[in-house]
């Protein structure tokens, strides 16, 4: 058969598939179909990237090249088909992935980019032996230079790999009041090394992502309302409890209806609850709410003062005081 009639083939049977997969695609859409859409299109545009690679493989023949650069063009052509269609299924997958996370954009476009960079990497490699390149020794010398530095950076490139998972996985994010070892305040910003932190005094703290990432972290998100705040006392065994949680609930109720502490919230009303019995004394643990992160600190101070006040007014002892 004529090679011309056979690229023509190729290339009308190429435009007619990628066609219906676009129609296919705009259906689904239509439907409220999220990833299956995008997908399909990516695989049209594989199949037209194909069927052009193949009717110019066909031809070859005709300007005179030879079977062995043949061959050469199509291991080279079909690398780059593969890579782009792969790197693009990649994305898609990690998009509608990252989406449902609901992960940092910055996250998303780092991830991205780590694929990219990887899928052609491996088919630069791919095209370099091709072409009779011997890269056994660049692939070692390449092996031990990635060593070296992996172990010069390690606590750079754990800082970093610690960050990207913060940011992918959106545990903390910016806005968020975090409680961690001895700190808390505010999250500002998340980067590739560090996480800072808003202090209480106006002060900041950064942190290092892997310190943050493996610590065990009680997390106010910005935009919960109300944010739940709980504050910890412990009683001497012998104390009235009833009467205890009495003089607590008088003493917020007092403040609520004096207005005195801003972001303090009526609804839901502060609970008292009790816990272990111990030698030492008895556990007390109130729960206040504030309107949200940003009053959370001014609502715990002001609460925990007027019921320490009002406890110790009460004759009621405290054996250990803890916020």
């Amino acid at each position: 058969m004529n090679p011309l009639l056979v690229a023509a083939l190729l290339l009308v049977g190429g435009v007619i598939g990628w066609q219906v997969l676009v129609a296919m695609s705009r259906a689904l859409q239509r439907r409220e179909h999220r990833l299956l859409p995008r997908l399909l299109r990516v695989i049209g545009r594989a199949v037209l990237l194909v069927t052009v690679l193949g009717a110019g493989l066909v031809l070859l023949p005709m300007l005179g090249m030879s079977q062995r650069w043949q061959e050469t063009v199509g291991i080279v052509g079909g690398t780059l088909v593969a890579a782009v269609v792969v790197a693009r299924l990649l994305r898609e997958l990690l998009q509608s992935g990252l989406h449902r996370e609901r992960a940092s954009p910055l996250a998303a476009s780092l991830l991205h980019n780590i694929v990219y960079v990887g899928v052609y990497t491996i088919a630069i490699a791919v095209i370099l032996a091709a072409l009779g390149v011997n890269i056994t020794a660049m692939v070692a010398a390449i092996g031990a230079s990635g060593l070296i530095i992996g172990l010069a950076l390690q606590e750079t490139l754990a800082n970093f790999f610690a960050g990207l998972y913060i940011l992918l996985t959106g545990k903390v994010k910016v806005g968020d009041y975090v409680q961690f070892d001895t700190f808390e305040g505010t999250v500002e910003d998340v980067t590739w090394r560090t996480t800072l932190i808003r202090r209480a005094n106006n002060a900041e703290l950064i942190v290092p992502n892997q310190r943050l990432s493996t610590s065990v972290l009680t997390v106010f998100r910005a935009e919960v309302s109300p944010v739940m705040v709980r504050l910890e006392f412990l009683l001497e065994p012998s104390t009235d409890l009833e009467h205890a949680e009495r003089v607590v609930l008088d003493a917020i109720g007092a403040l609520l209806s004096a207005d005195r502490a801003e972001g303090l919230c009526a609804e839901p009303f502060p609970v008292v609850r009790f816990g272990e019995t111990t030698a030492r004394g008895v556990q007390m643990f109130v729960w206040i709410a504030a309107q949200g992160v940003q009053h959370l600190f001014a609502v715990r101070s002001h609460t925990m003062r007027a019921t320490v006040h009002a406890l110790v007014q009460s004759g009621i002892q405290l054996v250990v005081l803890r916020q």
